[in-house]
């Protein structure tokens, strides 16, 4: 598991069907969508070139690009169940990865408006007995990776680890460096987070995010694994990597990856949840202002990575797992452009990277 995006609500009126890509791993044998409308030059130029990384082997799985919050192209590769044939779409749901952090990041920071907890409480409020070294990590270190926690785990996303063990593991943990001075990317970090919303709410964590932010923007497609309210017709299947050919959803979840992953969307939905952070939804104004401030030279408050391409700056946060899943949600303010893309396959060369080459050496160069 590793590794962004304003405005009003879009409703999209165009519903694709997708790309066709026989159950081969042969890439010689792969076949581009068979339906894929490009309505303009730029559109068929992006097609063009997804299709060519597709028929490499690149990746399988949805690419949807919005700009002045008009759908620029939208485009399905490869199959969401290669078994059945069946073609990569916008209804597809696919594992998210470490996108799953922005929602524990503002689930945090509402909390924090609604004054249940504040970016400055340390963990010795929640954890009286904390170690000393860990006593004075607040909340604003944890969210932005400088709170020095190293990951709690090295085994499987699926240990079965409840929170009092999670808790436990990472309380315990040697730090990497002294609590607000290096940045260092923390998974523990967000599983901690997770578990301090159910102490200060009272409420699991999966129903704390569900009620208080998913159900509120309608956003019916964004699920934790093993949900029995997620619609299993429209799971994609991972392909490429452990267990290819199966599906990380099904899957119990465990406080292993609470807080830091563990949940699957569509294309549109993580579209809809950006543009609900710029403030476009029923989220308070109070929230949204917090989630795109920047708390250093990486981060935002709400786990949102800043970095940079062709002197442009670059909101951003990606996923992926060992499951053959990648996911990224780019947001290029200079040109209001919003990529969303959402894979189910990938090839050994570029494994859990694949979402960031498609955009660096694919998308962004076409479209900025």
């Amino acid at each position: 598991m590793k590794w962004l995006l304003g405005g009003v609500s879009l409703v999209l009126l165009l519903t694709l069907v997708a790309c066709s890509s026989p159950p081969s791993q042969q890439s010689a044998q792969r076949t581009p969508r068979p339906f894929c409308p490009t309505p303009t030059e730029q559109a068929k130029r992006l097609d063009q070139a997804l299709t060519s990384e597709h028929i490499q082997g690149t990746f399988d799985g949805m690419v949807r690009v919005v700009q002045h919050q008009q759908l620029l192209f939208e485009c399905g590769y490869g199959d969401a169940d290669r078994a059945l044939h069946k073609h990569n779409d916008s209804q597809n749901l696919y594992d998210m990865g470490s996108i799953a952090k922005t929602f524990t990041a503002a689930a945090v920071l509402q909390l924090h408006v609604q004054g249940k907890l504040s970016l400055s409480s340390r963990l010795v409020e929640f954890y009286p007995n904390a170690p000393a070294d860990k006593r004075d990590i607040n909340i604003e270190q944890l969210l932005a990776h400088q709170s020095g926690l190293d990951n709690f785990h090295n085994t499987s996303d699926f240990e079965p680890i409840d929170r009092d063990e999670a808790e436990r593991r990472i309380l315990s943990l040697p730090l990497l460096s002294q609590p607000g001075t290096d940045i260092t990317y923390s998974n523990a970090a967000y599983t901690l987070l997770a578990a301090i919303v159910e102490r200060v709410s009272g409420m699991d964590f999966r129903d704390y995010v569900q009620q208080q932010l998913l159900a509120p923007l309608q956003l019916n497609k964004t699920r934790f694994y093993a949900d029995q309210a997620l619609d299993t017709q429209y799971v994609a299947k991972g392909y490429g990597g452990k267990d290819s050919g199966q599906t990380t959803f099904a899957k119990p979840l465990t406080w292993a990856l609470i807080g830091s992953g563990g949940m699957v969307s569509s294309v549109d939905d993580l579209q809809r949840w950006f543009q609900a952070l710029q403030g476009g939804g029923q989220l308070s104004s109070e929230l949204t202002g917090l989630v795109f401030q920047p708390v250093n030279k990486k981060w935002t408050l709400g786990n949102w990575a800043i970095s940079g391409s062709s002197g442009m700056s670059i909101w951003q946060m990606g996923g992926s797992t060992d499951y053959g899943y990648t996911a990224l949600v780019q947001y290029v303010p200079e040109r209001d452009l919003l990529l969303v893309l959402m894979f189910n396959g990938y090839s050994a060369k570029y494994a859990n990277a694949t979402h960031h080459r498609i955009s660096r050496n694919v998308l962004l160069p076409l479209l900025i």
